[in-house]
């Protein structure tokens, strides 16, 4: 999904770090040049500096997550880091409510041990005081000019506390969030916590973007964005899965075409299929009548020669189904095992086929029916 490049592993968990972590020397140089005078090297080390501590705390706070995740028997898959924050990649959600929250909090846990660490140290410097009561009031004025050791040391209080805090607050996807939907999954179920999360993250995410406005702070505003984002795709993800589990496979069933595609067939044949249906992908078969997989429309009309057999381009990978099987979980096996769909069989023989086209355009048209209903309640 995300382009990636691995690190290492910390303490036995993989590290990468996205892609966009490209953009950061590019940010620096923006945040160091000064027009009329031009590019300010010492603020090209100081903010350099400031990108690596936030890169460890950051790092601190996903490892809290995924450590604690371990303890408690839980895979941690590996630790993604981006500009603006990261993510413990965690497969397996913990069964147990109590082992959820406690992953969840973990992260937070460790920016708030490192910020109370770093209080002591801070306070026990000349300025350290004034700087603190800075840090508390930001809008204030900072009497004194702090070393760079008080300032290292109060970035690190700040930073961390904003981390813990701000991770806390009950809006999904933020470890809050994620608290609160484990709280209250067993009493309300699944689907309603996750709507109460969601739709206090798309809330707070909303009055955050309104305040990184007044107070003039991007990144603010991007954080901001990033959670109004995660929190509608989430509530979208639920809207689907509930749609899904009260659908059939005969719902999105596609049955069998008269005509067949077999892998010895020539392209030129194989696009006249394709001609007489609306279908992106259609079954390939092998001479014992024998699915083998599936072909892409698309590939064959952009990429394929004419003259050669659909055997070099079709993809043999696919899953199978029983009539029985329930909709939701075939389509979760789909996407886990990333191929273009599932033949359904009954009997031992084929009997159609589950497509992500189908699944798709059926929760397109569930969504259409639900926005008529609505406009047509909502119309004078």
């Amino acid at each position: 999904m995300f382009r990636t490049w691995r690190i290492g592993r910390i303490f036995g968990v993989p590290t990468e770090l996205h892609w966009s972590f490209l953009l950061v020397p590019a940010a620096i140089l923006v945040y160091a040049y000064q027009p009329g005078i031009g590019l300010r090297w010492t603020q090209v080390q100081w903010w350099t500096g400031i990108t690596v501590l936030l890169f460890l705390f950051v790092l601190i706070h996903e490892l809290g997550h995924a450590l604690t995740a371990r303890a408690r028997g839980v895979r941690a898959e590996k630790i993604i880091l981006f500009p603006l924050g990261g993510g413990a990649l965690i497969p397996d959600e913990p069964e147990r409510t109590f082992d959820q929250v406690l992953i969840y909090f973990a992260g937070p846990l460790a920016n708030i041990l490192l910020a109370l660490l770093t209080l002591p140290v801070l306070l026990w410097q000349p300025n350290g005081i004034y700087l603190l009561r800075f840090y508390l009031n930001p809008f204030g004025n900072l009497v004194v000019v702090p070393t760079l050791t008080e300032q290292l040391l109060g970035i690190t209080l700040a930073v961390n506390a904003i981390l813990a805090l701000g991770n806390l607050l009950p809006a999904y996807p933020l470890d809050g969030g994620r608290i609160l939907r484990a709280l209250l999954k067993k009493p309300l179920g699944e689907r309603v916590a996750t709507v109460i999360t969601t739709l206090l993250g798309i809330t707070i995410g909303a009055g955050l973007v309104g305040l990184s406005f007044s107070i003039e702070d991007p990144l603010l505003g991007l954080s901001a964005l990033f959670i109004v984002s995660f929190s509608a795709i989430e509530l979208n993800r639920g809207w689907q899965r509930r749609r899904l589990s009260r659908a059939t496979l005969a719902d999105v069933l596609r049955t069998p075409l008269r005509e067949r595609i077999y892998a010895t067939d020539r392209v030129y044949r194989a696009r006249a299929v394709f001609a007489g249906t609306d279908a992106k992908v259609l079954p390939v078969y092998d001479n014992w009548n024998q699915l083998s997989g599936f072909v892409e429309r698309e590939v064959l009309l952009r990429e394929a020669d004419r003259e050669h057999p659909v055997e070099y381009y079709y993809e043999a990978e696919f899953i199978t189904a029983t009539e029985e099987d329930n909709l939701l979980d075939l389509t979760e096996r789909i996407v886990d095992a990333d191929v273009y769909g599932a033949a359904v069989y009954a009997g031992g023989q084929v009997v159609g086929f589950v497509l992500t086209e189908d699944v798709i355009l059926h929760l397109d048209q569930s969504r259409r029916r639900f926005y008529k209903r609505f406009t047509s309640r909502a119309a004078p």
